[in-house]
């Protein structure tokens, strides 16, 4: 029987990397009918650092794509991450940026700093991760009711998902494409041609080919719409260096000479990456400034990237994820961030087709949008960095583009920081970095601001609930110690994230497409043993 016309029955995934696994995952769980085929060339290596994440990517890995958590932890070892510390800001100084409820203005007010804006930031601050040691020896895991990421080794967990696809039958391809066939107008793809004579088609392609954007930028000709004049940087030097068995539970961004250096804990070391501007440093000078901060520091590697992202996530039959569609340095951790944004708008749109193609064109304005807003929201970042006097901080602090952001800049500097409700939101509608981020970021590195108008409560109120914070960190447990409890007792893991009132099976961290990325519920759930002491908290 011949295909009905407009039907979609095949997809093609152009890239192995995470980007490219996630896609065929979630399509393949989604839509089981649909015959899902990865196709990769070996001779093409993935980009191999550590990888910091968000709050989303728990409830994508375990809910939405049904992976086994016991599995994931054994073969990809991952680690949790709470939120990013900043060395940033202050000349002798840090803030944090935790994950979940936090109160960054009541910090600033009442502290002078934010680092006790959250139990989190205080787990954060003191190393510690969110299980407890009870009077009687017993612990107590809070995974299920407070906010956490994960750091990933790329490697394993390209290798875990990889075998995952294998096991639902997904189908592997492995061959070089030679040559891209499009459509006389350039408006759509027709095969791809492999370097040993294979001609492939499918109804869907999703570009996952990373910086290379072999369809959506060679193929289908989408301009590119670069970030330069607010994110200077186009150059990383990352390594490998000893931890001594410290497993943080946090990102570090830490300011250098000419931009910044991430660390990445896993289990086995830390991952670091020096993220520079060529244009004020060459790639010896940043090896040596690395390697003098990190002894013991591996053998290091080169990455070059272009902030920016594409005219088109959607052309013609085609749509682009991951770093073929756009890519911004990793200084809030969004490159997977963005991944499962983007598939949120292709899921929608395959089952509003019923059966038939689907149209994304109306997605290229909202996912641009929101790209848009990511490129203000770390341009501001390096506005009001005051830790380092070199020619590149200079010339940030002078020249970076921040006019996205120009109105709530402003209104900080006459009016002073506020909660969401007694003003505008920030552009980008977003789970993870809404208005309460953007004030962590200001008010973290001291922005020029009034001050705040109305507060949440006393200095007094605000103390106890700080002291009440720091008893549960004193009796919490090193992530190194934590993680080794886990798995002698994986029953406690699964319920972490498989039990009905975990935060990863509930709406909070979802993206409605609908209205744009957006949260649809905060803060801990019924069940949990500190559940009165959680919501006090917040």
């Amino acid at each position: 029987m011949s295909k009905p016309a407009g039907a979609l029955r095949t997809v093609g995934v152009i890239g192995g990397g995470t980007a490219g696994y996630f896609a065929a995952l979630a399509l393949q769980r989604r839509f089981p009918h649909l015959s899902v085929s990865v196709v990769e060339s070996k001779t093409i290596p993935i980009i191999g650092v550590g990888e910091a994440t968000t709050t989303l990517l728990p409830p994508f890995l375990h809910a939405q794509l049904g992976l086994d958590v016991e599995a994931l932890y054994r073969e990809a070892k991952p680690t949790w991450k709470l939120g990013i510390k900043f060395e940033w800001g202050d000349p002798d100084g840090f803030f944090t940026y935790p994950f979940g409820p936090a109160n960054p203005i009541e910090a600033a007010a009442f502290d002078g700093h934010l680092r006790a804006q959250s139990l989190t930031s205080l787990l954060m601050a003191a190393d510690k991760s969110p299980l407890l040691r009870e009077a009687d020896g017993s612990i107590t895991s809070l995974l299920g009711h407070t906010k956490w990421a994960y750091h990933l080794h790329n490697a394993p967990f390209v290798a875990f998902l990889a075998k995952t696809a294998a096991a639902r039958g997904i189908t592997h391809v492995e061959g070089k494409i030679s040559r891209v066939e499009t459509s006389p107008d350039q408006g759509r793809v027709e095969a791809l041609h492999l370097v040993d004579g294979r001609r492939l088609s499918f109804d869907l392609y999703v570009d996952a080919s990373g910086f290379r954007s072999l369809l959506i930028e060679g193929a289908l000709g989408s301009n590119f719409e670069s970030y330069a004049s607010s994110l200077f940087c186009d150059t990383a030097v990352v390594a490998n260096v000893p931890h001594g068995g410290l497993v943080r539970p946090y990102t570090t961004a830490q300011t250098m000479n000419a931009g910044w250096c991430w660390r990445i804990p896993v289990e086995a070391e830390d991952h670091r990456g020096y993220v520079f501007s060529s244009a004020f440093l060459d790639e010896g000078r940043a090896m040596e400034e690395l390697a003098a901060k990190n002894p013991g520091l591996g053998e290091p590697w080169v990455v070059r990237f272009r902030s920016g992202r594409h005219r088109e996530f959607w052309k013609g039959n085609t749509v682009a994820v991951g770093n073929a569609y756009g890519f911004v340095e990793p200084l809030e951790s969004t490159a997977l961030h963005m991944v499962i944004i983007e598939l949120g708008y292709l899921l929608d749109a395959v089952a509003a087709a019923n059966g038939g193609l689907p149209d994304l064109g109306p997605a290229n304005a909202k996912i641009g949008a929101h790209w848009d807003s990511l490129r203000w929201f770390l341009a501001v970042h390096y506005k009001f960095n005051e830790r380092l006097d070199t020619p590149f901080w200079r010339a940030a602090r002078a020249d970076v583009d921040v006019t996205g952001l120009a109105e709530e800049l402003e209104r900080l500097r006459t009016r002073g920081p506020w909660v969401e409700r007694g003003g505008t939101r920030f552009a980008a509608d977003d789970p993870t970095f809404g208005h309460e981020g953007l004030m962590m970021v200001l008010l973290g590195q001291r922005a020029d601001a009034a001050a705040p108008r109305t507060l949440a409560g006393s200095a007094q109120a605000w103390a106890a609930r700080v002291a009440a914070q720091r008893e549960l960190v004193a009796r919490a447990l090193p992530q190194a110690e934590a993680l080794a409890w886990l798995r002698a007792n994986p029953a406690v893991l699964r319920a972490a994230v498989e039990a009905p009132d975990a935060w990863c099976q509930g709406n909070a961290e979802r993206v409605d497409v609908a209205k744009g990325a957006h949260p649809r519920g905060d803060g801990p759930r019924a069940g949990s043993p500190y559940e009165a002491l959680l919501q006090s908290l917040r």
